[in-house]
């Protein structure tokens, strides 16, 4: 038996968010969340019931050991993530918008401690304990000692035989289409999972038309599971044994980031049960909802709340 069902790896962040209804510029004062794709998903997993290690490198200090007290206070394990002293911590400023006024984030995470992971720092003997790898689109992006890692992640989780996940996460402030396209690329083709949004299948490859189409065209390509997802439209699942859609749950919006980490946590959770795909869908769209009720970037939910939504509540609220 593995010692984890998930093995993960990127950098943790500190969102400062305006108030809603006011200006970064004229805030007195900013909520504090800890953000990060990759945690984001460790935390949803671990409240879902499933085993889950984290790797990252924080600076040693309090804002680093806010973030790694807050992602292990979830149940996730960060034994081998390494503090570094002297050096600085990610961060993401968020401004909520309100129409016609969109939400808008900026980035400052340049040269933070995480971008300076290298692949000698990965702990391989507690990879090699977990049943999947999963990865993200985000931290290549950071360095190339980051993209140079995840590689090092991902020959170790073949080598020892890990079914690997793979979220295209697409940021448009890290890189530009074309670079993220031929880095990525490898991932998706590797993967057993590949998670991606339909407006990410359009702008990095090229592949237009509905979320089926994406999926079927993409599923060809890369010949393992894809999973397309489009905003409130739902998502679509294509495997070599065919299509599975999704329809997205009604939910009032309190905050819409962490909710792709949360959808994809959800699928994982029920794919690690041996379950359908189309079930795994579902799965996911409710723990997706939940995340969208909850001001932050974690899922703070439980396996209950999602099991009640996709059993009772879910058949009044599907769209």
């Amino acid at each position: 038996m593995s010692a984890y069902d998930l093995f993960t790896l990127g950098e943790a962040l500190l969102r400062l968010s305006a108030p809603d209804g006011l200006r970064l510029e004229q805030s007195a004062a900013w909520e504090v969340h800890v953000a990060g794709a990759e945690s984001n998903l460790a935390i949803a997993l671990a409240r879902l019931g499933k085993r889950t290690a984290w790797f990252s490198r924080l600076p040693d200090s309090p804002q680093g050991r806010l973030a790694l007290n807050f992602i292990r206070q979830h149940g996730v394990a960060v034994d081998d993530v390494l503090l570094a002293p002297a050096e600085r911590m990610g961060l993401l400023f968020l401004e909520r918008g309100a129409p016609p006024r969109p939400t808008r984030v900026w980035y400052d995470r340049a040269d933070s401690a995480a971008s300076r992971l290298q692949p000698s720092d990965l702990p391989l003997a507690r990879l090699a304990q977990a049943r999947w790898l999963h990865l993200t689109g985000i931290t290549p992006a950071l360095s190339d000692s980051c993209l140079a890692t995840c590689h090092a992640a991902l020959a170790q989780a073949r080598q020892h035989s890990l079914k690997i996940a793979f979220d295209v996460n697409y940021r448009s402030l890290l890189w530009a289409p074309q670079r993220a396209r031929s880095t990525v690329l490898p991932f998706c083709q590797a993967a057993d999972v590949v998670f991606i949004a339909a407006r990410d299948a359009a702008a990095l490859f090229e592949v237009h038309g509905n979320a089926i189409a994406q999926a079927e065209q993409l599923q060809r390509l890369w010949s393992g599971i894809v999973i397309v997802t489009d905003g409130e439209r739902g998502a679509v699942a294509c495997s070599p044994s065919g299509v599975a859609t999704c329809a997205a749950f009604h939910v009032s919006v309190v905050e819409r980031l962490g909710a792709g980490d949360a959808f994809a946590a959800g699928v994982l959770c029920r794919l690690m049960e041996d379950a359908p795909l189309s079930e795994a869908l579902r799965f996911g769209a409710a723990t997706a909802a939940l995340k969208l009720s909850l001001r932050g970037d974690a899922a703070l939910i439980s396996r209950g709340e999602v099991e009640a939504l996709v059993a009772g509540e879910g058949a009044a609220l599907q769209r």
